[in-house]
């Protein structure tokens, strides 16, 4: 797929023309990273956003008691690091690949260039945005009420939401989690959310395939935990 039709396909460059997409293309630099490679460390200047073409990036921060905790997940077709470019503020949090990924990185003077070329950028990213707050603040209020089987439910079925795949017999999770991960998306230590996978392995709710990836079995009953 050419790259114009990748930017066409996602909300930020939205309305813009094949000419102009075109012409954003010329401007952005492609970065390949290997799994486990930092784009990015919190307090770093915001120099630069990124569109992933493809593979995963999370979004991390260091608790304090030394936890990683997840802040979101980024898949292909969407994009990061927006924010520091437009304040000029340093990085408040970490971003980190969890596969090989591929990606496209525009300087925060060639955004800043491409605004005023193409204001409808600035609406789109103001939607982007709208949309982000929206959805922490329905999960924190969510996961704020919930125990630790009732968080972890919830975190597998937004997961499966935003990178699920429908196989026979349920929903892949293709975001491939470590047991570390999943424990930083959850907010808990890993051997509670180790004990609650358990439980839901149990009880049919949930397996792993040959390559360690969740799959959901049973969404409504998990449903009932973080209602």
């Amino acid at each position: 797929m050419a790259i114009t039709d990748t930017l066409a396909a996602i909300s930020l460059f939205a309305g813009l023309r094949e000419p102009e997409l075109e012409a954003l293309a010329q401007r952005m630099r492609q970065r390949r990273y290997r799994e486990g490679e930092a784009i990015f460390h919190r307090d770093d200047p915001g120099t630069a956003m990124y569109v992933i073409l493809k593979g995963r990036v999370k979004i991390h921060n260091e608790g304090t008691d030394g936890t990683d905790i997840i802040i979101t997940v980024i898949k292909d077709g969407e994009f990061f690091g927006e924010l520091s470019c437009l304040d000029g503020s340093e990085r408040s949090a970490d971003a980190t690949t969890m596969e090989p990924t591929e990606m496209l990185m525009l300087t925060r003077g060639e955004l800043e260039a491409a605004i005023e070329r193409h204001p409808r950028i600035a609406m789109n990213m103001m939607a982007s945005l709208a949309s982000r707050i929206r959805t922490s603040t329905d999960s924190i209020e969510t996961l704020s009420a919930l125990d630790v089987r009732g968080r972890v439910a919830r975190v597998l079925l937004n997961l499966a939401e935003k990178h699920g795949e429908t196989i026979n017999g349920g929903t892949r999770i293709n975001a491939k989690l470590t047991q570390g991960e999943l424990a930083a998306h959850v907010g808990a230590s890993r051997e509670s959310v180790n004990k609650v996978i358990g439980q839901y392995r149990r009880r049919g709710c949930l397996d792993y395939d040959d390559m360690q990836r969740l799959i959901l079995l049973k969404p409504a009953e998990l449903r009932k935990h973080c209602e």
